[in-house]
């Protein structure tokens, strides 16, 4: 059959209609798949994230409980660790509250400096105390990774005095700077200058997570380890550790605010050799 012919005298060709594809329809039980597996995702990661904590705080305490938290048992030593934002801290009145217990306290590890300027404004006060009330002390840095570890080492040097009986330094580590690399060399450059200075290698405080993540390498395995942990019966890390932050809400006589508590792990002569010889 011959083309028609348009207006314009030109031929028109007829062009057949392409067939639209049908849409993909996913039937109902992938659609019942995929709800599920959202669901399960979206819990697993509320409970970790949010829950878990309330749900070890609830269950039932299988050790001690005392100070508004359930203890670990089979230590030794008890401890916590304070800073400005305990706000005033009332130390004979802990101290007297802490012998009549049958945990009492033993040590306070406080803040004193952070990078390479930063004096905690109540170190002076806390270390004071804490002396007088008869507690063994540690004092710690809250480490920069952004600010020369030479000129950090030099601002804890000339804050912090230390004297017979208080613990080696201790160095809080929570942030990665540039890299994970970087941060293990200046970290050791820190580290080696407050061990020729005090005599004595200083604590190396972190989280479980983090020491696996940035510090997981042998030079520092000859560090004391104390390691953060919370919500768990004992701290989940490979590496050996002398001390162990298990909550961050406990109660104590004399302080206002919640506050860190501490167990310490080994003997009594253990725990002298983490203590400043002279």
């Amino acid at each position: 059959m011959p083309a028609k012919k348009g207006k314009t005298g030109k031929k028109r060709v007829s062009v057949p209609k392409k067939k639209g594809r049908k849409p993909f329809i996913l039937p109902d039980w992938m659609h019942w798949l995929i709800t599920a597996a959202l669901l399960v995702i979206m819990s697993t990661g509320a409970y970790y994230m949010f829950l878990r904590p309330y749900f070890y705080r609830w269950r039932p305490c299988q050790g001690n409980k005392d100070y508004g938290v359930c203890l670990p048992s089979g230590y030794l030593y008890y401890g916590i660790d304070v800073s400005h934002h305990q706000g005033h801290i009332n130390w004979n009145q802990l101290a007297t509250a802490s012998k009549g217990k049958e945990f009492p306290i033993k040590f306070v590890v406080m803040k004193a400096t952070e990078g390479s300027t930063f004096t905690d404004p109540d170190y002076l006060n806390n270390i004071r105390e804490a002396r007088a009330a008869g507690f063994v002390c540690g004092v710690y840095h809250f480490y920069d990774p952004g600010t020369s570890p030479g000129k950090q080492a030099d601002h804890y040097i000339n804050t912090v005095k230390l004297v017979k009986g208080d613990f080696v330094p201790v160095v809080d580590v929570e942030r990665t700077g540039r890299s994970s690399g970087d941060l293990r060399r200046e970290l050791l450059v820190f580290l080696r200058a407050l061990e020729s200075h005090y005599g004595a290698k200083p604590i190396i405080y972190a989280s479980a997570k983090f020491r696996r993540r940035h510090l997981n390498d042998p030079e520092f395995d000859s560090y004391p380890f104390w390691v953060a942990h919370y919500y768990v019966s004992r701290p989940e890390t490979d590496k050996p550790w002398r001390m162990w932050q298990f909550t961050d809400h406990a109660t104590i006589e004399g302080i206002g605010e919640y506050t860190d508590f501490n167990v310490f792990r080994g003997s009594e002569k253990d725990f002298n050799k983490l203590r400043i010889e002279k």
